[in-house]
């Protein structure tokens, strides 16, 4: 009796751990909190909770439309939203972050690497720094691969799929 409760008290511990550390989970930037969306609509109903985001419609130009064109970045869909007079947020549904990531650092070894917030599955360009810092409220993180961006001390440095790039909750004065 006493050894079948051991093993359910051990088996009860081990899926908890395995829960804790997110072992077995196959979403990157879980451990990190970062959320989920799965589609467009869903990146745009989190975008909504933090910042104006009507007319949301696909678009094949602005902010991150040669990324969004090139397969490399893993682009699924582009989109772009805001409030009445202009667009102020792009939305990218990623179907491959660790490609997005390293298309990301190519580019920026070029000087041509984009700052983005990023969640699971997703990617969004503020237009402004205030859209930017009240995205930031939905737990993405700013995603880049400046070679020269340093993260004070009290910021996230979260892990990475790709070396050399930072993944922070430190968003610098434009």
């Amino acid at each position: 009796m006493r050894l079948k409760r051991t093993a359910a008290v051990l088996g009860a511990a081990l899926a908890s751990l395995v829960a804790v550390t997110g072992c077995g989970g196959d979403s990157w930037g879980e451990d990190a909190g970062l959320p989920a969306a799965g589609d467009l609509a869903a990146v745009e109903r989190l975008v909504s909770a933090h910042t104006m985001c009507s007319d949301l419609r696909r678009s094949s130009d602005g902010p991150l439309s040669e990324q969004a064109a090139d397969p490399a970045w893993a682009v699924e869909e582009r989109a772009v939203c805001g409030d009445d007079s202009e667009d102020t947020v792009t939305l990218l549904s990623v179907s491959d972050m660790e490609k997005f990531q390293r298309a990301n650092k190519a580019a920026a070894a070029r000087g041509q690497g984009v700052r983005v917030l990023l969640g699971q599955d997703f990617a969004l360009a503020a237009a402004d720094e205030p859209t930017a810092r009240a995205l930031l409220k939905s737990d993405v993180l700013l995603f880049t691969c400046d070679k020269d961006f340093k993260i004070p001390d009290g910021y996230r440095n979260e892990r990475l799929l790709v070396d050399g790039c930072a993944l922070t909750d430190y968003l610098p004065a434009a």
